[in-house]
């Protein structure tokens, strides 16, 4: 599969539509409730021989009322390597967040544990034994790393690594949910839960850059693939250059109209493209049924 050529990333990928501006709290069609809340209100600023970061707070929700069922932010101690990527994290909110707006989405039975910690390797994984979602200061640093090389600088750094790591605590979250709520699903989970990303980064106008920005990184690391062997057709992720594609495919399905950029620019293949918007009401669909019960 061909890779999109970082020149193409970077006009598709507007700096413009940046997170500063604060999402509407509404219940979408389908009753889905934008759960990124005041994620995308994070603004991200130079600040003296650093950075600092500056987080436009919505009004507070109302706190679920069961004392069970709650997501819980914890950190772990990072390494001297990994301390820039923990604060990163703590700095932008970016757990807190995650784990407040879940509280008021939808209702689980137990609690959930939203970990930073340093892992020995770029990762984020749900934990069913422990009930644990874990990210690892690592991954941040990855991304960093990655949107870097790519020519990506100062407050458009910032911005890409925070939205591509919510768009992996989202894909962590299909995990979770399936594994606490026990959904019934169909086909490879790893897919499914790529798709309850997209489920909830499409449901604002304004997150779906969340959405793009992972397309971008998953493209971004398939580049640096020079072939691909049995390892990797064989293991449980779909490949990155596929993954890209498929949330080109479910943000175009979304919106055809404002999206169309990304076929006439090359972004998202136009053969692919004629079916994004049913297998996106696909999508959109299937996760409204599974979750309809558990919706505060």
């Amino acid at each position: 599969m061909p890779v999109i050529p970082t020149s193409l990333w970077a006009s598709l990928f507007r700096s413009d539509v940046a997170p500063q501006r604060r999402l509407r709290r509404r219940r979408p069609p389908g009753g889905r409730l934008l759960a990124l809340g005041v994620l995308s209100a994070c603004v991200v600023v130079a600040c003296g021989d650093g950075q600092a970061s500056e987080i436009a707070h919505l009004p507070e929700s109302a706190k679920p009322v069961d004392p069970e069922g709650l997501f819980v932010v914890t950190y772990e101690p990072a390494s001297p390597e990994t301390a820039v990527d923990e604060q990163f994290l703590r700095d932008r909110s970016v757990l807190e967040d995650f784990a407040d707006n879940m509280n008021d989405y939808v209702r689980i039975p137990r609690e959930v544990k939203v970990m930073g910690l340093d892992c020995g390797e770029s990762n984020a994984f749900y934990n069913e034994e422990a009930h644990s979602i874990e990210l690892c200061y690592e991954l941040v640093r990855e991304e960093r790393e990655s949107f870097s090389a790519a020519g990506v600088t100062g407050d458009d750094l910032d911005i890409s690594v925070y939205r591509s790591v919510v768009a992996v605590l989202y894909h962590e979250l299909g995990h979770a949910l399936i594994g606490e709520l026990e959904l019934p699903i169909t086909g490879r989970e790893e897919d499914v839960a790529d798709q309850m990303a997209a489920y909830i980064l499409t449901s604002d106008d304004d997150s779906k850059d969340f959405l793009l920005t992972a397309a971008e990184s998953y493209a971004l690391a398939g580049s640096r693939v020079a072939e691909y062997d049995d390892t990797d057709f064989s293991d449980t992720h779909s490949l990155d250059p596929q993954r890209s594609a498929n949330f080109l495919c479910y943000v175009y399905g979304s919106d055809e109209t404002n999206f169309r950029y990304l076929v006439d620019d090359g972004a998202l293949n136009e053969d692919r493209a004629e079916s994004c918007a049913e297998e996106y009401e696909k999508l959109s669909t299937a996760w409204d049924t599974l979750l309809e019960p558990h919706i505060r």
